[in-house]
C-alpha cells in the first residue's frame, strides 16, 4: 500500500490513539527506499517504544535533552494521570521504533473564545533527520489544530544553526529576536505542501 492513510481512531485507557500511515521514499548508501512511517498518540501501547527513543536521544545528544536521566517509572504513571491528558505527544515510528516526536498543548481563553496551541517539543533521532520526519510531524500538529479550531501556534524554538535553519524554511511564520516562533494558520498555504 502506498500512499496515505487513516485507520479508525480506537481508545487505550483514557487515551485517544489516532494512527497515520506515510510511505516516505528516502535517499540512503544504496539510493531510494520505501519506509512505512507511523505516526502515533503517545499512550500505554507505545510508551515502552518512546522510552527506547529517549534513551537514545539522550546517549546521541545530551546536551539537547531537558533531563539528566530517563524517569521511565515517571513517565509511565504521566501517560495515565489525568493532569497530562491536555498534552499530546505525536510519535513518528518505523519499524515499531519511535524516531522522533512533537509534543503540544491546546490553550484558550474562556472571555473571548481566542484558542492556541503551545509546541512544548519537537526531536527527530540523528540518523533519521533529513528525511523529512520533522515536517511530517508539524504537519500532523497542524491538522490537529484545524481539527480543533486553532489558527496558531507558538514554539520557543531552540538556538543553534541547525534549528535556525529547519524553522526559517516555515513559510507564513515569524521568527523574533528572542527565540520565539509564532505561526499563523488561517488561510495559509500548509506549511509543507508535500508533508
Amino acid at each position: 500500500r502506498t500512499g496515505r492513510s487513516w485507520r479508525s481512531p480506537g481508545f487505550f485507557g483514557n487515551r485517544f490513539q489516532e494512527q497515520w500511515e506515510n510511505v516516505c521514499t528516502c535517499g540512503g548508501r544504496h539510493g531510494k527506499r520505501r519506509e512505512r512511517m507511523t505516526f502515533e498518540r503517545l499512550g500505554q501501547e507505545n510508551v515502552g517504544a518512546y522510552i527506547a527513543y529517549l534513551r537514545t536521544a539522550m546517549r546521541e545528544e545530551p546536551e539537547k535533552m531537558t533531563a539528566e536521566t530517563v524517569d521511565e517509572e515517571g513517565i509511565r504513571n504521566r501517560v495515565s494521570d489525568p493532569f497530562y491528558a491536555g498534552t499530546t505527544s505525536i510519535l513518528a515510528m518505523e519499524d515499531g521504533n519511535v524516531v522522533g516526536r512533537i509534543e503540544y498543548h491546546f490553550y484558550g481563553c474562556m472571555q473571548d473564545g481566542y484558542r492556541m496551541a503551545y509546541v512544548d517539543w519537537v526531536y527527530v533521532l540523528k540518523a533519521y533527520r533529513h528525511r523529512g520526519i520533522a515536517q511530517m510531524l508539524f504537519a500532523e500538529l497542524e491538522k490537529d489544530c484545524g481539527r480543533n479550531g486553532i489558527d496558531q501556534y507558538y514554539l520557543i524554538r531552540a538556538r543553534n544553526e541547525e534549528a535556525d535553519r529547519f524553522y526559517g524554511s516555515f513559510r507564513g511564520a515569524a521568527m523574533e529576536d528572542a527565540p520565539i516562533l509564532r505561526r499563523y494558520l488561517e488561510a495559509r498555504e500548509p506549511l509543507y505542501p508535500d508533508a
